[in-house]
């Protein structure tokens, strides 16, 4: 290709010479200064010079042979040039003939070498193209007109698409002499990149103008540059223009708190991005202030020579408004929506490091005594709404500064800050008290609990958390362990009992197997014929170290640890095969506790009972408390139903101190109700608890159910009961509680006569009372009647078949 590009060349500079001689003397100073030298101008090839100017000089042919030598190496560089540059290029003379092309001219139009002949007529190029449809659609007058010299008039630069897909532009230069040179560029890639680039752009402006997220751009000094419509509508503007028009100063007009800005910046310089920024900012219009969160980046900006910024910004007010709530749910009670635990901790520590508050402060921990009690029976809904309702009493029992948390199930506690005196931790525990332990209205049910609050107050009963919360708790104990519905301050001295709580829940776990235990029997006496009708069984611990220990010290703890029902389950096996040995028809009575009849054995467990002692089951009476029938649960209700049907007795205990006594005696037939003790107590001086124990005796007699007055301690109270027409009585003035051998034989009255013929009826009892009562040391201090505490009021019962 290089040397028919040579010979073209040589060709156009022949004929130029022959058009113009002034060009082929140009042509032949071209070559010189490639060499170096300038030689006057050679007349054309096949002219012969005139004699007036023929110079006076030698032979002309060396010096033709010289030009000719230089032509040929200015004519191999340009060869070698035009090869190797990246534009096919192409000249035609203006009789259409190429006299010059190089290689990429034929690459670029893959011409076949058969077209490319020797002269080469510029018709040939285009009938070829237009035979292999280089031109497409365009029609012969086209062609035709290409052909008469249209390339001389068409436009300097166009582009050509190419049947293999590839794009030229094509550029016409139109030489003095009416030679034209053509060059051809392939753009395809260029073309492809600007598209993409088109594209890109129109990319970004749709991704910029729709973007949900506001973009922006700023100069450092707080000037808005850009921003999108997102940006502007989140600072409640409706367009880009009228924000970039209205925007001053941004530090001043955005942020709630301008120092913010100055927080944003130094990030930025310092990191050279800011990721997730939170701040309160306005928006413009209606001052609304909102959470944003701004991503930004530092660019240079060339056209402006400095620094700006670019980012992003999102309105974080929803996700600042989850997270709040998150920190609130992990920090509060979702029941009562008090603090809780962590959050009661957290103030405690801050307290303690005087962040606070200064001086000293107070920690109240307490719980509703009795609550198990009313969650079990009443439900677990019922027991939500108790919870409600005592954490609201609580709030108005403090100061607003003062913290009331609910650390759970029961439990609350409340931090009394900024205490000027020990008495006012006093006066608000017994306020707490008050107001926790008045009546609860929960549906169609009366709920009665009350509160028990153990206090530590610091520094004095600690200097750190887990020693303040610890000590109060230790109180809490006392308090409950002194009767409940009372207060108690931290003293050094509970540990010690707490320790002994420890050593004997730990000895109980083992008292059962050891044969520790043993079951006495209280009477239960006719008022009209003196006869004893049955007993009562009551547990005793015969500790070998510590001797007996009280119902009321083993009880409560052998409810909380389960071993309630293996041990009650043995004083039910126990009472029943005692009770059978005993001459006559004597009844025995056994209290079961609600942790019993959770069991779906209990039925079964009572008749194996009676069964193994081969004792009628009409002689044995189960005495229940309001507690279990609390539940209000179809398995409670069939099987007591069931019971009955067996021939078991079923007895009502403590009547009268629980919820809805009467609304019980509608929905089950009792065979005994049991008027409590504390009724008994001042029945005959209490106006109130006399008019009550008249009511019960009565209703009884309509309801055909045989009423027992239990805690009869003095003949005044034997008496009364007895000219109410009472049918049993129970209590240490009719015998204390003792083994079953001692009331061997003395069931029959001794000459006593009924209670209806005689002016007092007391005296006709007093003497077989006397009789049946031998001098003995029942129970311990505290336990009277054999039967421990009353029902303990932070569980379903205390008064069950191990008192």
């Amino acid at each position: 290709m290089a040397r028919g590009a040579g010979r073209h060349i040589l060709r156009a500079r022949e004929r130029a010479a022959c058009a113009d001689p002034g060009a082929a003397a140009a042509d032949t100073a071209i070559g010189n200064r490639k060499s170096g030298r300038r030689l006057e101008p050679v007349a054309p090839l096949g002219t012969a010079p005139r004699p007036e100017q023929r110079p006076e000089r030698a032979s002309p042919i060396p010096r033709i042979a010289t030009l000719e030598n230089e032509l040929a190496s200015v004519r191999s560089v340009l060869d070698v040039t035009l090869n190797n540059v990246d534009q096919g290029i192409m000249m035609i003379d203006a009789e259409h003939y190429i006299r010059l092309y190089n290689k990429k001219f034929v690459d670029l139009l893959e011409i076949p070498k058969r077209v490319l002949t020797d002269p080469l007529h510029f018709k040939q190029i285009v009938e070829y193209q237009w035979s292999v449809g280089e031109f497409g659609g365009a029609s012969e007058d086209i062609v035709t007109w290409i052909l008469a010299g249209g390339i001389f008039k068409s436009p300097t630069v166009y582009e050509r698409k190419r049947p293999n897909g590839a794009t030229l532009e094509i550029r016409t230069a139109l030489l003095e002499n009416g030679c034209a040179v053509r060059t051809f560029t392939d753009i395809t890639d260029r073309l492809r990149k600007e598209e993409a680039l088109k594209r890109a752009e129109a990319e970004y402006r749709s991704l910029f103008q729709n973007a949900v997220v506001g973009v922006f751009r700023t100069t450092t000094e707080g000037r808005l540059l850009r921003a999108n419509p997102s940006f502007a509508h989140l600072h409640g503007y409706e367009a880009e223009a009228e924000m970039l028009g209205s925007v001053g100063d941004i530090r001043r007009e955005w942020y709630v708190e301008p120092e913010r800005r100055s927080d944003f910046l130094d990030e930025l310089r310092r990191k050279g991005r800011v990721t997730d920024f939170l701040c309160e900012i306005y928006r413009h219009k209606t001052r609304e202030r909102i959470w944003s969160s701004t991503t930004a980046w530092m660019v240079r900006d060339d056209e402006r020579g400095c620094d700006v910024i670019e980012g992003t910004m999102l309105d974080a007010s929803e996700r600042m408004r989850s997270e709040a709530k998150i920190a609130h749910m992990a920090h509060h009670d979702t029941l009562t929506g008090l603090p809780n635990r962590a959050y009661l901790t957290q103030r405690l520590e801050q307290a303690l490091k005087g962040i606070v508050a200064s001086g000293s402060f107070a920690l109240h921990y307490l719980d509703l005594d009795r609550f198990k009690e009313i969650n079990d029976t009443l439900g677990h809904a019922a027991g939500d709404t108790l919870l409600r309702l005592a954490g609201r009493r609580l709030r108005r029992c403090v100061r607003v500064n003062d913290v009331v948390a609910r650390l759970g199930g029961d439990e609350f506690a409340v931090i009394q800050f900024g205490l000027r005196h020990d008495g006012e931790v006093g006066e608000l525990a017994s306020r707490i008290v008050r107001s926790l332990s008045a009546p609860y209205r929960i549906g169609p049910h009366h709920a009665d609990v009350s509160a028990s609050v153990g206090i530590a107050v610091s520094p004095n009963d600690g200097d750190n958390v887990q020693e303040l919360i610890k000590n109060a708790d230790i109180a809490l104990y006392e308090a409950k362990a002194d009767g409940r519905k009372i207060f108690r301050r931290f003293d050094h001295s509970i540990e010690a009992g707490l320790q002994e709580r420890r050593k004997i829940e730990l000895d109980l776990r083992g008292a059962l197997a050891k044969g520790e235990f043993v079951v006495e029997f209280q009477p239960v006496v006719s008022f009209t014929t003196g006869a004893m009708e049955g007993f009562e069984a009551l547990i005793r611990w015969q500790h070998p170290a510590r001797g007996r220990i009280a119902p009321s010290a083993f009880i409560p703890i052998a409810e909380e640890t389960g071993m309630i029902e293996p041990i009650g389950e043995w004083v039910l096996r126990e009472a029943c095969a005692q009770i059978a040995q005993v001459q006559g028809t004597p009844f025995v009575a056994v209290n079961l506790s609600p942790f019993q009849f959770r069991s779906r054995n209990i039925v079964k467990t009572i008749m194996s009972a009676v069964t193994a002692a081969g004792l009628p089951p009409s002689r044995l009476v189960i005495e229940i408390t309001e507690s279990v029938l609390l539940r209000d649960d179809k398995f409670t209700k069939d099987a007591l139903f069931q019971l009955r049907q067996l021939g078991v007795k079923i007895a009502l205990d403590d009547f009268g101190t629980g919820h809805s006594s009467l609304h019980y005696l509608q929905k089950f037939q009792f065979d005994k109700i049991k008027i409590d003790r504390s009724f008994i107590a001042t029945f005959d001086k209490d106006r109130a608890n006399g008019a009550v124990v008249r009511a019960v005796i009565n209703l009884g007699r309509d309801l055909d159910i045989s009423v027992i007055a239990e805690g009869i301690e003095t003949q005044a109270q034997f008496d009364a009961l007895a000219a109410l027409g009472c049918q049993s009585a129970q209590g240490y003035l009719l015998g204390r509680p003792r083994p079953i051998g001692d009331w061997a034989g003395a069931n029959e009255p001794k000459g006593a006569k009924p209670a209806a013929a005689l002016a007092k009826p007391a005296a006709a009892l007093a003497k077989p009372a006397a009789a049946l009562t031998k001098p003995v040391v029942a129970g311990v201090k505290g336990d009277r009647d054999g039967r421990g505490p009353r029902a303990d009021a932070n569980r379903p019962s205390r008064r069950s078949a191990h008192r």
